[in-house]
């Protein structure tokens, strides 16, 4: 009979956990663990199906999924799965709230402990799960990743200690402190309260198992192996705690590989954790040029690939190490070389993004004719797995010119380019994407295939993309990184295009739109909504759209809006010392008052603000310029006193400065 494959046995779990046939599910994972515990099936699932996001769909939320193996619990209050799921289940909360919802680079003191309140649940799950079953692999092997990530609670660690341990509100008084607040809410919104009141001793297998000293992840580790020898997933979860993403690095990874920790390993499988290991030091930051460290990565490389090897790890180490190889042999086709060995791994090996930009740049903006086979071969197969939007949208370029070795397809070239804009769309990633294609169309351009360049751009323009609009606003103005042919330069379709970009919200391109309004661009200049695109720049955070809004109501506006810039707009933007346009500000309000434009002319007031330019940046030779105009000559001068006397020898920059910056000079100076 048939044995059913992997998929069929996750689906069957599913399905059993569903419609909640608790106790089935429980006795049918099992019969399953036997074979996974033994080693004895090669394809068994187990491993795969004790994790909450297999049993789960993405769209159930943790507190769904909490109360469904509650659920479980209750019915089954014995069951070895249901803790091991539920520590697992509080682990991953823990690493959500650590996260938080943005990309803070700091970690507020709340989250952790909000982080640490749900790794105290987990432990008490693993606990009780080790209690349940006489070879808990997977409470023990979860136990080593939650030390390595989050430390032992220290309950735990009295226990091991032989200490009875406190309650949280004896060991630590922050009850009642707003950390407390803010981290057991965590908590709260998940339906829970923190855990107060452990275990008064350990469980029977863990008594008097624990060495002097012997650091938690190692400990874990020892008792995950003893109850499953040469166990290839806890050992690859033990690497991964000393690659570099936990401070640690490749050289700690071999000393452990080549230790008598996985003396029970197979050759083959030892050479997997190297290739983790390698993988792990050459997606880091690349080995100096003749450096001892490359030329030892080399060497393990080379090791390695004259190893036999699963093609998907022999592909990501290629993948990897062509970029490595091209910078150390300071030779681009050596690089090609490399990917075309990932070729002929296999018919569907695919290089990865970087790869990819690394085979274009080098054989069109580099001229790398020689490696024309290996861009080709990545073209063909973009257009075979149409599944990268680069790659394919790349393709659909080539492919429409007949370019780099593919033949000419319009037809083709359409439906593989509406492909690549469904995956970006779908993958959510159309801003990366495009900035990707950027890169390739600029290497085309290098390679003289302007027409495939320019196609490339305004076809993904013309299916949404903001980034192609915006670039082509710059490419049609012979603005480019590249000189444009005169053919392809036209004030109109850039206008268009830039309009198109700043109303589909592109804020760099309501700036732009503005300039060119105000320039003039397509020959009529366009004040009112020159004025509105800057406003619009400036609501959604463009740094410097404030000061171009003033300068352009000074060089165009009514009266009324000139004396708005001088009294108002100018003068906020001085007062912010952070601002990345206070010197250009305060050089045109200089020159406002110099020449008397939104406000009546006043010479000393004008000197004033020149100085202090001169203060933000002593080598502004425009502002030198205005001060000789201003004082150089008996008339300047005279005209420059009488002015002071206008204004009663006020003090006009004062409110800008700095308290430790240096003050006018005073009246004698001055004559």
């Amino acid at each position: 009979m048939q044995q059913p494959d992997k998929q069929d046995n996750i689906a069957k779990a599913q399905m059993l956990l569903a419609t909640r046939r608790f106790f089935k599910l429980d006795e049918w994972l099992l019969s399953q663990m036997r074979g996974w515990q033994n080693q004895t099936e090669t394809d068994n699932a187990y491993g795969l199906i004790m994790h909450p996001d297999t049993l789960f769909t993405k769209e159930e939320s943790a507190i769904h999924r909490l109360e469904t193996l509650l659920n479980w619990e209750q019915q089954c209050p014995d069951s070895y799965h249901v803790h091991c799921l539920l520590g697992m289940l509080w682990h991953e909360q823990a690493w959500v709230i650590r996260r938080g919802k943005g990309q803070q680079q700091e970690v507020e003191d709340a989250q952790w402990l909000g982080a640490q309140l749900c790794c105290d649940y987990a432990v008490l799950s693993f606990i009780r799960a080790i209690e349940y079953h006489p070879r808990p692999t997977h409470a023990f092997r979860h136990m080593m990743n939650l030390a390595g990530g989050f430390g032992e609670p220290y309950w735990l660690r009295d226990l091991f200690a032989g200490r009875a341990p406190k309650p949280l509100h004896e060991q630590f008084n922050i009850e009642n402190s707003l950390v407390w607040q803010q981290g057991a809410a965590y908590l709260y919104d998940l339906g829970v309260v923190p855990a107060s009141q452990w275990p008064q001793q350990l469980p029977d297998v863990l008594q008097q198992t624990r060495r002097d000293d012997e650091e938690a992840i190692d400990y874990w580790l020892r008792m995950a192996m003893s109850v499953r020898h040469h166990d290839v997933g806890s050992m690859e979860s033990y690497l991964l705690l000393h690659s570099s993403y936990w401070g640690g690095d490749d050289e700690q990874q071999y000393q452990i590989i080549d230790s008598p920790l996985c003396a029970e390993f197979s050759d083959d499988e030892r050479n997997q954790f190297r290739a983790n290991a390698l993988l792990d030091a050459l997606q880091g930051e690349i080995a100096d040029r003749d450096s001892p460290r490359a030329s030892q990565l080399q060497q393990r490389l080379a090791d390695l690939l004259s190893q036999p090897l699963e093609p998907a790890t022999r592909i990501a180490l290629l993948d990897l190490a062509g970029t490595c190889i091209a910078y150390w042999h300071d030779d681009d086709h050596a690089g090609l070389q490399v990917y075309s060995e990932l070729f002929a791994v296999s018919p569907q090996a695919m290089p990865g993004k970087f790869a990819a930009l690394f085979i274009s740049r080098a054989v069109l903006a580099n001229a790398q004719q020689e490696g024309l086979s290996v861009l080709t071969s990545l073209l063909v197969r973009a257009i075979n797995q149409a599944s990268d939007p680069m790659l394919t949208a790349f393709a659909a370029t080539a492919v429409h010119y007949g370019l780099y070795g593919l033949p000419c397809d319009p037809e083709l070239s359409n439906r593989l380019m509406d492909r690549a804009w469904q995956l970006m769309q779908q993958q959510r990633s159309t801003e990366s994407v495009s900035k990707d294609l950027l890169l390739l169309a600029h290497d085309m351009a290098l390679n003289d295939d302007m027409e495939a360049t320019h196609y490339l751009m305004t076809e993904m323009a013309r299916r949404g993309s903001v980034v192609h609009s915006y670039e082509l606003f710059f490419f049609y103005r012979d603005a480019w990184h590249l000189d444009v042919p005169p053919s392809f330069h036209n004030d109109s379709n850039a206008l268009d295009c830039v309009l198109s970009a700043a109303r589909s919200g592109w804020v760099p391109a309501m700036f732009s739109c503005a300039n060119a309004l105000r320039e003039g661009l397509g020959d009529q200049v366009d004040y009112a909504q020159a004025m509105q695109w800057y406003q619009r720049a400036t609501d959604a955070g463009h740094a410097s759209a404030d000061y171009w809004r003033a300068s352009c109501a000074l060089d165009l506006g009514s009266e009324l809006e000139k004396r708005q810039a001088v009294e108002q707009d100018l003068p906020a933007i001085i007062a912010n010392v952070d601002h990345p346009e206070r010197f250009a500000a305060a050089y045109t309000l200089g020159m406002a008052w110099m020449q008397g434009v939104g406000t009546k002319k006043n010479r000393y007031i004008a000197w004033q603000m020149m100085k202090f330019v001169l203060e933000l940046n002593p080598e502004s030779e425009p502002a030198q310029l205005a001060i000789r105009q201003l004082e150089g000559s008996l008339r300047a001068r005279m005209s420059l006193w009488q002015d002071k006397r206008k204004v009663e020898g006020a003090d006009f920059t004062a409110a800008y400065r700095q308290p430790s910056s240096p003050s006018l000079p005073d009246e004698e100076e001055m004559e």
